[in-house]
């Protein structure tokens, strides 16, 4: 074979082998722009979300349980000082649990002393409470009250008014910095101009002879919106304190109120500090089930409460007596009201488990009561019932009445509303109102 035809046959096949390698290439680089395509696809499709539990706001359809702690009240006082103040129960970490309960008896005993002289005062109370306790938080508020001596201080008010609030985090016992109950990315800025205006009209407001709000003097108010941003900026604002649906800075004289639900996707504070560990004693102290910004004191205010929010049943049930100096008559009828409440929630639920498509409620206050004849002049026992039962399908539920119930709940912290839900325009059926009369010596049922 020729030198010449060789190099042909080398050159042909180098050629060849050039060419399978870039069709190689080019075949593998499409695949891979196909699988690059099909995964972006799948991305849009099924998002992968990166918010953890920390990063998570406030779902407004969401439920929250309060923290199993036993608040337990105390006292203490000196000459001129009346405090009142609580302990917290139930963490097993009691190194923890000791610490915070000292910050708080700490606080408690001495915070006035940052702004009083006491040989300055007549009088003072000193009055500390928890405000929130969920996800695994407290807040308290304390709120000093009381008179200066006139002749003895340059004040110029008399009135002792001072607040602060604090925040802790149960895991650790370390105090919960403002910023913390935000996420990272929130506008805050956005959120504290908001706040602060409506706070600030809120404070200048009267009432008219109409009984309507209004604002008569504006006043420096750009001024004064300027200048808290101007010291949260310089990282001035510390004394903050939680409720179940308001975040309230205090700050100089002002008092700024963040409504959670106005702001819930950038608010932690009722995920961020839930941690996998089991933190409590006990399971069974607070409330669970609970519909976000709304509250419960599950104290000793009621003889008897039953609040169950389960996956097809609702229970909100509550007695309100007082047992000091009662008669046995009257102790075993309310023994005997609460064991057909137990009785009537037991068979709801065997129903509710049996029918799971669909919804049940029980829904009751119970009031008893003396109750004096103002003809007779003769003392009886009053019995009231007002509420009622419901059954429906668990979607009617979902969409037309939780709306309700959690609407009720939210507005209960506004004023003494009690939770008798009314549901007539939706269901056809209202709360029915049961009265009954006893002799509270015999027992026997009476008319009046």
């Amino acid at each position: 074979m020729s030198k010449a035809i060789k190099i042909k046959l080398i050159c042909v096949t180098v050629f060849s082998i050039i060419c399978i390698i870039i069709t190689s290439l080019l075949i593998m680089y499409k695949n891979i722009d196909i699988a690059d395509e099909q995964i972006s696809n799948e991305n849009v499709e099924n998002p992968i979300t990166t918010e953890t539990v920390e990063e998570q706001g406030i779902d407004l359809k969401g439920k929250y349980n309060q923290n199993d702690l036993k608040i337990i009240s105390k006292q203490a006082s000196t000459e001129k000082i009346e405090f009142s103040y609580f302990q917290i129960d139930g963490l097993r970490d009691k190194t923890i649990q000791d610490n915070i309960n000292k910050e708080i008896e700490r606080l408690t005993l001495n915070s006035y002393k940052e702004k009083i002289n006491i040989d300055d005062v007549v009088n003072l109370s000193v009055s500390t409470s928890c405000t929130a306790n969920y996800g695994n938080i407290i807040s308290l508020n304390l709120y000093c009250w009381g008179r200066f001596d006139a002749s003895k201080t340059d004040e110029q008010t008399e009135i002792i008014d001072i607040e602060k609030g604090v925040n802790f985090d149960l895991n650790t016992g370390n105090k919960i910095e403002f910023n913390e109950i935000f996420k990272t990315n929130a506008p805050m800025k956005d959120i504290i101009r908001k706040s602060t205006y409506y706070s600030i009209l809120r404070d200048k407001a009267e009432t008219n002879l109409s009984y309507e709000m209004i604002v008569n003097d504006y006043g420096n108010i750009e001024e004064d919106l300027a200048y808290v941003m101007e010291q949260y900026l310089r990282g001035k604002i510390t004394e903050v304190y939680c409720t179940t649906s308001d975040i309230i800075i205090l700050f100089d004289d002002m008092r700024i109120d963040i409504p959670m639900q106005d702001f819930a996707d950038y608010i932690v504070i009722y995920n961020k500090f839930i941690k996998n560990e089991d933190l409590y004693e006990d399971d069974d102290i607070g409330i669970d089930n609970l519909y976000t910004l709304t509250t419960r004191q599950n104290d000793s205010y009621y003889y008897y409460t039953n609040y169950q929010n389960e996956a097809n049943y609702f229970i909100d049930i509550f007695v309100e007596w007082q047992e000091e100096n009662k008669t046995d008559f009257e102790k075993k009828l309310v023994e005997n009201k609460i064991k057909d409440i137990e009785e009537e929630i037991s068979n709801l639920k065997v129903l509710a488990n049996q029918n799971t498509q669909n919804f049940y409620i029980l829904n009751y206050k119970i009031t008893i009561e003396d109750y004096v004849d103002e003809t007779t002049k003769n003392t009886f026992i009053k019995y009231v019932e007002i509420g009622n039962s419901y059954d429906m399908t668990a979607h009617d539920f979902t969409e037309n009445i939780e709306p309700i119930v959690i609407q009720k709940n939210r507005e209960a912290h506004e004023s003494d509303i009690e939770f008798v839900y009314d549901f007539s325009s939706l269901l056809g059926i209202s709360p029915q109102e049961t009265t009954e009369y006893y002799n509270p010596i015999t027992g026997v049922k009476v008319v009046i």
